[in-house]
Formats: structure tokens, sequence, C-alpha cells
């Protein structure tokens, strides 16, 4: 007690031309509506930088749980893309699958309820390569997330690969550069079915083949995917045409046509796979008419 009298003592003098500034300040404020306007305007101004940047550094702080947010969207908004198109629609007191565009149907057929098809796993790659004949991927998702081989990866841009081996936390991917992939594409404008490989060189590029002449295609003409295929979901872009066709020496009746990939494979990062709830029964009767 008798150290905190003498600091008072000491600094009184000071103690008290504060204390007096401070009433000054404030009678000053108080009683001059201009003085009042100016203090008011500076302290909204500064204390708005405040919060401005106090905002900044939370979300700084935030940034992985804003990302796992904006993943978890991404993921319904696809999830909900992907199943627009499988409507149940009641008829007769039973029930039958039709393919409609969601977009153009009238307000009572809009509230039909969507039977899935597709399911999205939130995923990000931990490996790629691009510059062998035979590319793969690993992301950082295994069993344990629900991850099984034959499920599809794409990505916001497009489609990335095919998932092969998996692990309890991660698995392998067959990336689109790969030899043996062969996706079931469709060129957008004319709905021609035809299939996307890669024969190498430059990993912008892929190839696609078996569209018949008699389609007129274009540079530029979007190729996304057909939907035949359990691996991926309709219309997902893939790519654009990058050059006029030419005859496809092989198949002399059909074009060859080179892609321009709409996702960089050498930027991959945030991907997602595609889990196809009926895979295991659509294969079983592909595997039954092989069988015929």
């Amino acid at each position: 007690m008798g150290k905190l009298l003498q600091l008072l003592l000491r600094n009184g003098g000071f103690m008290t031309f504060v204390l007096v500034e401070v009433l000054c300040f404030y009678i000053i404020i108080k009683y001059n509506e201009d003085q009042n306007a100016i203090f008011s305007h500076t302290a909204t101004v500064f204390s708005g930088r405040f919060l401005d940047k106090r905002r900044q550094i939370a979300d700084y702080l935030n940034l992985q749980q804003i990302a796992d947010s904006l993943r978890a969207e991404n993921i319904r908004i696809n999830e909900e893309l992907a199943n627009a198109r499988n409507i149940q629609v009641p008829y007769r007191d039973t029930f039958f699958i039709r393919n409609l565009d969601t977009l153009l149907l009238s307000d009572s057929l809009r509230r039909i309820s969507v039977k899935p098809q597709f399911e999205f796993i939130s995923a990000r790659a931990v490996g790629n390569s691009i510059s062998g004949a035979n590319n793969w991927l690993i992301i950082n998702k295994g069993s344990n997330d629900g991850i099984t081989p034959n499920m599809g990866l794409v990505s916001r841009n497009g489609v990335v690969g095919i998932i092969r081996h998996v692990g309890s936390n991660f698995s392998m991917a067959m990336s689109v550069l790969h030899r043996q992939m062969r996706i079931s594409v469709n060129l957008q404008r004319h709905h021609a079915l035809g299939s996307l490989i890669w024969e190498g060189g430059d990993p912008a590029l892929m190839t696609l083949k078996f569209v018949p002449h008699h389609f007129k295609v274009e540079k530029g003409d979007a190729v996304v995917t057909s939907g035949y295929s359990q691996l991926f979901p309709k219309d997902v872009l893939v790519g654009h045409v990058e050059e006029k066709p030419g005859s496809d020496p092989e198949n002399p009746y059909f074009w060859i046509i080179k892609v321009r990939l709409n996702q960089d494979m050498a930027s991959v990062n945030d991907l997602y796979v595609v889990n196809n709830i009926f895979y295991s029964e659509l294969d079983s009767l592909n595997l039954k008419v092989k069988d015929e």
C-alpha cells in the first residue's frame, strides 16, 4: 500500500494532467455538435478498420473449416446435378424410372422425389504423375472412408481417373493419362457417342474415336461423359475439340478427333470420388450379357 501511495505522489501531477485532459476532451465532444460529429465519424472509421482486420484474421485462422465447408457444398451440388434426371414417377400405384430433365418439368412434377444414383466423397491428390505412358494418382481417402475399386474420380473441371487399388487410408487411381483408360463420351452438340483414349505425348490432349463421319464436328465442340458407363454421371465436361477432325486410317468410316482436356492434369488437387449406388447391380447385368 505504501508503495502505491509513493507511486501516486511521484506521478500525481502527470496523472492529474491526464485526467483533466480526458475530462476536457469529453466536455468538448459532449457539448459541441461539430466536434461530436468529427469524433463519431473518426471512431466509426477506426472501429470499422479494426473489425475488418479482426475478420480477416479470423477468416485466415478458419481457412481449413471454410475449405471443408466449400467441399461439402460442392458435393451437395454435384450430387443434385448427377441425380437430377433420375425421377420416381408414380403411375397406377407402381413406380417406373424415366429420364427427365427437371429444369423442364412443371412445378407439380418438380416436387416428385428424386431417386439418387450417385454419391460424392471429397478427396485430395497426394501423388500424381503425367510424364509416363501409364500414369497414376494417389488420393488421401481409402476403405475407411467408403472407397472401393472401380469408382470414378472427378474434379470441378472434369474427369480425372478411376479408382483401382484401395488401402485403409489411401487409394490409387488410374489417371486419364493411362493407355488402358477408355472413357465413354458424347459430343454434346450432336449427342454422338465415342470412346476417349490417351495415346501418349501431350498430357493436355486425348483422342476421341468411333464418331461416325455423318456428324459434323467443329473445333470447340464440348465433349462430355455419355452416362453409359457406370463410373461417371452423364454430362460431366471432359474437354473440347481441339481442331477439325480427320479420318481414322484404321476405321475409314469414323473421325479421329483431338480433344483438349478441361482439367489440367498437372495441377490436380481437390477431387471427388463418384460412388454409383447401383454399380454392383448394373455390373452383374453386364456380365450376364457377356456370358450369353
